[in-house]
């Protein structure tokens, strides 16, 4: 037959003979291959060309109309006459297994039909409009039989669905499958979205149903870690059998969704009106459950919201019972100290530390600056105790950071939400600070900082010199270095919660001065690191001086180097070196006449120039040097005029060190003292025993520089006795302890740590009158207002810092009584005065 010059009727004979009628006779096996190449290449190419060569002609011989229609009703005819019939007297699930099968055959008889008719797809229907093969023979499949049994499907759906979840069948399983590979494929080429409202529908309502059963049974017999623990289970199992259903992302995450919302959201008063649940979490440190929790709490701003409070609860309650318990100490310790300089007990209260034991054993009728030493002491060492707030504030810190770090972290990029976040700070901001006569945070944080900043003496003191130099000055390891450096972050954080910053760097800059003038520093760099991280919390405002304290010791360094290169040339200098009288160099047979050789010089003097502009305020007391110390300032005085032309050297002995070497009983000590305690011991070369007569007509001190300098000396060391039982300063006789004995051969005499804490009181009386004046200008500006707005007002008003509200509280009371405002009866109003 010519196929080329074809009519409708021979060609579509062709392919119901070639083509329908084979596939229709393949398909009434019962078990047929999806994949079974039917056709040959030549028979595929004779068919396609038939088809080609009655639709690619010029009307009226093109007949891609005739064809679409023709194949259509073919399908119809299938689908009724071999497939409907297989449908009658039926229960639900056998017309649903026997649709699928239909399924099964119907696309295989779609597949080598629509690569027949492939030209209909390129010409026909793009020119006019009507569906591609595809959608059509899936269209007629809908109109034809699916359609009458979509009910019954959906009702099977909701059944196996629930079936699979008690147990899971493999016939059933696949079935199922089957089915949803069955709406996808109906769905692909159409807007109906019958999954969405087949499937999707009956599995959220089977899924809506069961959980709703078990939330009342979970929430009642459960326990909270054990209930979170099942909402878990249950998302997950539902997850890992939806997926193998092959459903769609979008129902597994509605289905977890639905999950939540009935175990959470639903139960969520229940879940969040009972604190001891988070609470018990958070006490055993259960990471995992915690974890769960939020993640399943994220669900829902609002059960978010409640276990953000219900932690932060907790954390406040834990940090305000560590505050407390420290608080309540440092008002003991207070009272203690009251009662013993009022009744002038013995060394058994005061047992835990060797000052106290000396002081109250021989101290009971002292002075008045005994006392003050003694106060001075016990005060620094009851600081040192309560430092340990400090640490134990550290270490919560850390433990609830690694929690949040742990538990509550986002999914897509591992940093803490940023809610618990603020949370975190939020509470321990709230905690963190005190401040009152008894107890001050951040005075303790400056005292805990210097404690690990500064080099502990005691593990030096059987260091040889030369040793102790070499370990001042080189650099730490690694190790240290990175342990110091994460000390000082954790010291920046807590301080970071504090409000009274400014009180902060006061402290700061007198305990940074004492470890720099002392030289008993850990490293410089350090320091140097840490004042970068308080400025880049604070600004320069407040680091300013820190930097310039630091860069005066770098720069001190230089100073002393090029002052010894001066001497040296001073000593190389032929003038001197030659006993030559000649008048211009006298200056030359000074030096020569005060120094044998330039290593005087260089060995035992050097000089830290402190920028006023810097430092604290620094005591200065007035003495009389004698010869050997005398030479050095007077060389140095002459050196730095002549370098420095407009600036002034104030000296302040009190802030010195000397180092004395003496031997008792065969045994070398090394004595590190200041210039003021070592001019009074070196009189015992002068003076078989001295008193203040003898001291005050040498040195020209005052009888508190006296007391202060030998008291250590006195009452500690026993480095020197007297006679009297009980010395009076001013007329007693003082001698060398020849019996001196000590276990260590470094002897630390005099170290500057309380010299210049009246720096701080000075400020703080300022600060006081600061506060006063400020509630009065607000108080005048408004005329009335409530008692939480003065409060609001007065911070503002204060830009330099920030002070407690306890504090400001106290100032209103103060400012009530002596009548510059008045509060109006039963209310909390309060009314400026004119």
């Amino acid at each position: 037959m010519d196929i080329v010059n074809i009519n409708f009727e021979s060609g579509w004979k062709i392919i119901r003979e070639e083509a329908i009628e084979k596939i229709e006779k393949y398909l009434e096996n019962e078990h047929i291959e999806k994949n079974k190449n039917l056709f040959s290449a030549t028979e595929y190419t004779r068919l396609y060309t038939v088809v080609y060569n009655m639709c690619a002609k010029k009307n009226p011989f093109c007949y891609s109309k005739e064809v679409y229609r023709k194949y259509g009703e073919s399908l119809s005819m299938y689908t009724i006459d071999k497939i409907k019939p297989l449908l009658k007297n039926s229960d639900e699930l056998n017309k649903t297994k026997i649709l699928i099968d239909a399924w099964f055959k119907y696309s295989f008889y779609t597949k080598w039909m629509n690569k027949f008719l492939r030209y209909l797809d390129r010409y026909y229907v793009e020119y006019n409009s009507s569906l591609c093969l595809s959608a059509y023979t899936k269209n007629i499949f809908k109109i034809t039989l699916f359609n009458e049994l979509r009910e019954d499907i959906k009702n099977i759906i909701y059944e196996i669905y629930n079936n699979l979840r008690s147990q899971e069948e493999i016939d059933q399983k696949e079935l199922f499958c089957n089915i949803v590979e069955l709406y996808k494929e109906l769905d692909n080429e159409s807007n109906e979205k019958m999954y969405e409202h087949d499937i999707e529908k009956k599995i959220v309502e089977n899924v809506n149903n069961f959980y709703k059963k078990k939330a009342e049974e979970w929430i009642n017999d459960y326990p909270f870690d054990d209930y979170i623990i099942s909402i878990e289970n249950a998302i997950e199992k539902e997850y890992e059998k939806n997926k193998s259903l092959n459903l769609n992302d979008d129902t597994c995450e509605k289905v977890t969704n639905i999950i939540v919302k009935i175990l959470i959201y639903e139960k969520l008063n229940t879940l969040i009106d009972n604190k001891n649940n988070i609470f018990h979490l958070l006490k055993n440190n259960n990471l995992s459950s915690l974890r769960r929790t939020y993640i399943l709490f994220s669900y829902f701003p609002e059960a978010l919201t409640g276990l953000k409070k219900i932690i932060g609860e907790y954390i406040k309650m834990e940090g305000n019972e560590l505050k407390d318990k420290y608080v309540q100490l440092s008002r003991k310790m207070h009272m203690s100290k009251s009662v013993n300089n009022m009744q002038n007990v013995d060394d058994n209260t005061m047992e835990d530390n060797d000052n106290y034991i000396d002081i109250s054993n021989d101290d009971n009728n002292n002075n008045d600056n005994n006392n003050n030493n003694n106060i001075m002491n016990t005060q620094q060492n009851d600081d040192i105790i309560l430092c340990d707030y400090i640490e134990q504030l550290i270490k919560l810190h850390n433990h609830y950071d690694n929690i949040f770090k742990l538990s509550f972290f986002n999914i897509s990029n591992k940093n803490i939400d940023p809610n618990f976040n603020e949370c975190l700070k939020d509470y321990f901001e709230s905690f963190v600070e005190h401040e009152d006569e008894y107890f001050s945070t951040v005075k303790l944080l400056v005292i805990y900082t210097d404690n690990i900043l500064k080099r502990d003496l005691n593990n030096e003191n059987n260091v040889d010199e030369k040793q102790k130099v070499h370990m001042n000055k080189e650099e730490k390891n690694d190790e240290q270095t990175k342990f110091l450096m994460k000390k000082m972050s954790e010291i920046v954080e807590i301080f970071n919660y504090t409000s009274n910053k400014e009180t902060f760097f006061e402290y700061y800059r007198v305990y940074l001065a004492n470890r720099l003038i002392n030289n008993i520093y850990i490293s410089l760099n350090i320091e140097k690191k840490f004042i970068e991280q308080l400025y880049y919390l604070c600004g320069s405002q407040y680091t300013s001086k820190l930097g310039g304290m630091i860069q005066d010791l770098i720069n001190n360094t230089n100073m002393n180097n090029k002052f010894y290169d001066h001497m040296k040339n001073v000593f190389n200098n032929n003038q001197i070196v030659n006993n030559n009288n000649n008048n211009n160099n006298s200056n030359n047979t000074k030096y020569n006449h005060h120094f044998s050789n330039y290593h005087n010089v260089k060995d035992f003097f050097s000089v830290k120039i402190l920028n006023k502009g810097y430092w604290p305020t620094l005591e200065k007391i007035h003495i009389q040097l004698n010869e050997p110390f005398n030479k050095y300032i007077q060389v140095f005085e002459e050196y730095y005029k002549s370098e420095n032309k407009n600036r002034k050297l104030e000296w302040i002995y009190e802030l010195s060190e000397v180092i004395l070497h003496y031997e008792f009983n065969n045994i070398l000590y090394n004595f590190y003292c200041n210039v003021v305690n070592a001019q009074i011991l070196l009189l015992f070369n002068k003076y078989k025993y001295i008193n203040y007569d003898i001291v005050k007509n040498e040195l020209q001190i005052d009888l508190k520089s006296f007391t202060d300098h030998m008291y250590t000396s006195f009452y500690h060391f026993k480095l020197i006795t007297s006679n009297d039982e009980i010395p009076d300063w001013s007329n007693s006789n003082f001698y060398i302890n020849n019996n001196f004995s000590y276990p260590n051969k470094n002897i630390y005499i005099k170290k500057t740590t309380a010299l210049l804490s009246k720096e701080h009181e000075k400020t703080k009386e300022d600060r006081t009158m600061a506060i006063e004046a400020a509630i009065v200008r607000v108080m005048k500006m408004h005329k009335k207002l409530f008692y939480d707005q003065i409060f609001d007002y007065v911070k503002k008003s204060l830009s330099s810092f920030s002070p407690t509200n306890q504090v400001i509280e106290k100032k209103i009371d103060l400012l009530v009584e002596r009548e510059y405002i008045q509060k109006e009866e039963n209310s909390q109003i309060y009314v400026y005065i004119p």
